[in-house]
């Protein structure tokens, strides 16, 4: 079976992971939009896609979990970026459903309690390392990669498929 982890957003990724503990994971593919708005980029859904059937080949068993992302307000979340995460979280969603890849939406503290973490991005790029010591989390930046795979690792461990 294939766990599919997917922490959304333009910096997110997507991790795949097996009950052999070989691990895959992909930066959230993006292209550029036109124009001089606050946000320069968006999903490309088509690139996402093809990651998405690359790892999930059609036949294999596959579980996919998605965290969970809400709009907050507040003078650091500015209604451009917030409206870029919903927008991302969309792309994703669309594309998992245009390939018939059910999923589960996951919220942070559910799959960070089953690990015993908290909001720090470091714990989180420590346990997946501890988890998948080859995997490509060398830098500060790729605590997104980090999440997906934990998220990936998570739904592999406590899927019911």
């Amino acid at each position: 079976m294939i766990a599919v982890g997917i922490d959304p957003g333009l910096t997110g990724a997507a991790a795949f992971v097996d009950s052999r503990g070989t691990c895959a994971i992909i930066d959230m593919p993006t292209v550029a939009l036109s124009g001089s708005g606050l946000i320069r980029r968006r999903i490309d859904g088509g690139a996402l896609a093809r990651a998405l059937r690359e790892y999930c080949p059609i036949g294999e068993p596959r579980v996919v979990a998605i965290e969970a992302v809400r709009t907050m307000g507040g003078k650091n979340n500015a209604v451009q970026t917030q409206g870029s995460l919903m927008r991302t979280l969309g792309a994703i969603e669309a594309v998992l459903e245009v390939l018939r890849l059910s999923f589960d939406s996951v919220e942070p503290q559910v799959w960070k309690g089953f690990y015993g973490l908290g909001a720090s991005k470091k714990e989180s790029m420590q346990k997946a390392l501890t988890l998948y010591p080859d995997a490509p989390l060398r830098l500060a930046e790729h605590h997104n990669r980090a999440e997906a795979l934990l998220i990936a690792h998570w739904m592999l461990r406590t899927s019911q498929a």
